[in-house]
């Protein structure tokens, strides 16, 4: 008689699973909008259509797997059906939430966006009429009404739950998740615009990706002519520039530019000591003393960088083939762009997204170590710009090393600072590790950087044109080394100074800045703006293509917003850290990663901050 019941409950429950499903799905099928709707073909819609029942099932399994199952087993079906319908109701309701937040705001519900609901100031941002809290209403009640009604049916048709059907059923949400999956493997692969527009219209949607595992395999990378097709049509939702940029022609001479990107570079690291080169190199000119970059990875961070915007919109301008607009001007104006990279390219997929506009781009460097591969960069930027001097011929390059990254030195090269591990072994890490020994080898990494970039300087001058160069110098993101206290080491894994703070070092054509240290706030978003200025002679205010300023302004950098798409965060007064967790949650943080208690957004300061951070979108 128990084993009746069971299978009876088991049926019932299964019934209801595909029924929420379904309803899912089609909430998240309500997630598409006719900007997106417009660039979709046949394939994209298969996508989208498999993607919205796979991330359906995925959500309504999990109280079937968690609640439902254990308490049927225990002979509590009907319990387990109450926690059924409370669970899908609720996961129901905050998707038709999301959708109207996400309409809005360009992003799902997060932290941010309960506390500023559930702020004091809440009513200072939210003024609603009284019949649309009364539509809300009803529209929850016709919701929870139809979780209700779906159990119902359940009870009424369980019976017609074969064996088969189960089958079929099961077959349909795995073949539905293999097909999302490895489409958009392939599809992202390519870039195709109706699949990675429409997949970031899915609330915390994450499908497979293996750039660098296609690349390695020689497929075949998808040409610039062939991106170029249609991109008006692609670039519907994007509003970048805000208006055309307008060049002047007062600039007599066209400065070369330099820009130096050292991978995971601490600020303690330059001193006279470590990098006595560079260290020299920034008391002669600029030094911004109080410079964060824009993330505390790579990919965010360069992207950010280039476009001056927030990796936020990395997805939007991957499928509407954006380019930075000042790659875009460089080559316009007759500069000679290249980019030498230590790092591949393809893995985050820099060569199609921030340099897809580069004739005949280098997307890797030759090498058998890191160390090889960041000698040969230089001596390759060296040898090309002598051929362009040579010919007169403006360049902008862009040398991007990578050894304080990889921790990697031949046996020779450790000695300069000692006691040095030999490699970085990560399992003797812990909040109590003394970090002398790490991080001499990560000072040894960074001394043969400064190496090289003597190299650099050296060859700018014997080539005459030092004076004529703008030279920039600066990491992609910082490298703690438990300054905090609080057990990290590396990147990634915080918004704190140690992993976004970086120095920045530059040299202006002409010297045309007095030479000093500078200590008011820059962020990454500063440099595009100031090159715009300084060598293309832009005029438009920096607001029309930016969330930056010129570096020598020294107005205030509030609510600067930092991270991915997933996981980002704002640093608003006093450094501290208002964190949007990859779960959707928030932190808050002081600059020393102190929980922040009972903090509560300032709701108009923070709609002012996302209202710029959405400009960009029409």
């Amino acid at each position: 008689m128990r084993k009746e019941r069971v299978a009876k409950g088991l049926k019932i429950g299964f019934v209801y699973l595909m029924c929420a499903t379904l309803l899912f799905a089609v909430q998240l099928g309500l997630f598409m909008n006719s900007i997106v709707a417009s660039v979709m073909d046949f394939t994209g819609w298969m996508f989208f259509i498999t993607s919205c029942v796979s991330h359906a099932a995925c959500l309504a399994l999990v109280p079937f797997l968690l609640l439902y199952i254990p308490l049927c087993l225990c002979g509590q079906w009907k319990w387990g059906g109450v926690s059924l319908i409370t669970f899908v109701s609720v996961v129901s309701l905050l998707l038709f939430l999301d959708m109207q937040v996400f309409n809005i705001y360009r992003f799902h519900i997060n932290g941010f966006v309960l506390n500023m609901v559930f702020s004091p100031h809440a009513t200072d941002i939210f003024t609603f009429d009284t019949m649309l809290y009364v539509k809300e209403i009803l529209l929850f009640l016709i919701l929870i009404g139809i979780c209700i009604a779906l159990w119902w049916l359940s009870l009424r048709f369980f019976r017609l739950c074969r064996r088969r059907m189960v089958v079929c059923a099961l077959g349909l949400m795995i073949g539905c998740t293999l097909y999302a999956h490895l489409y958009h493997i392939y599809a992202s692969y390519i870039q195709q615009p109706s699949v990675i527009k429409s997949q970031r219209l899915l609330p915390y949607y994450f499908p497979t990706t293996a750039l660098g595992l296609m690349y390695d395999m020689g497929i075949p990378m998808v040409e610039r002519t062939e991106l170029m097709e249609d991109v008006g049509q692609l670039q519907g939702d994007i509003n970048y520039p805000l208006h055309p940029l307008v060049v002047s022609d007062t600039l007599k001479q066209r400065p070369n530019i330099v820009m130096v990107l050292i991978d995971s570079w601490n600020k303690r690291a330059l001193d006279s000591v470590c990098m006595p080169h560079v260290w020299n190199y920034a008391q002669q000119h600029v030094y911004y003393s109080n410079h964060f970059s824009c993330s505390n990875g790579t990919r965010s961070s360069v992207f950010s960088l280039f476009f001056s915007l927030p990796s936020y919109y990395w997805d939007v301008f991957e499928s509407g083939k954006v380019s930075p607009l000042f790659i875009k001007e460089l080559l316009r104006g007759g500069w000679k762009c290249q980019v030498y990279p230590s790092a591949s390219l393809i893995e985050p997929p820099f060569y199609r997204v921030v340099f897809q506009d580069i004739p005949n781009l280098n997307v890797s460097t030759e090498g058998n170590t890191v160390w090889h591969h960041d000698r040969n960069l230089t001596n390759q930027f060296i040898a090309d710009m002598r051929q362009h001097v040579a010919h007169g011929e403006p360049f902008f390059s862009l040398l991007f090393y990578d050894l304080p990254h990889s921790y990697s030195l031949p046996e020779e090269k450790l000695k300069t600072f000692t006691p040095c591990w030999p490699y970085a072994d990560y399992t003797k890490l812990s909040n109590d590790t003394d970090p002398t020994e790490f991080f001499n080898l990560y000072r040894n990494c960074c001394y043969e950087v400064d190496l090289m970039l003597k190299d650099v300087f050296t060859s700018l001058e014997e080539a005459g044109v030092a004076n004529n160069t703008i030279v920039m110098i600066t990491g992609d993101h910082g490298q703690e080394f438990n300054e905090n206290k609080k057990n990290y080491w590396g990147h990634n894994g915080n918004f704190s100074k140690w992993q976004i703070g970086v120095p920045l070092v530059c040299r202006f054509a002409g010297d045309r800045h007095a030479a000093g240290i500078r200590h008011h706030r820059t962020t990454h978003y500063d440099l595009v703006p100031t090159l715009m200025q300084e060598a293309i002679g832009v005029s438009n205010p920096t607001a029309d293509y930016s969330m930056g300023h010129h570096l020598e302004n020294r107005c205030g950098r509030n609510w600067h917003v930092v991270g991915s798409e997933l996981n980002y965060a704002f640093i608003v007064d006093g450094d501290t850290i208002l964190e949007k967790t990859p779960e959707g949650g928030m932190e808050v943080t002081d600059a020393q990663l102190n929980p922040v208690k009972n903090y509560r957004i300032d709701s108009k300061a923070f709609r002012e901050a996302v209202e710029r951070l959405n400009s960009f979108m029409k």
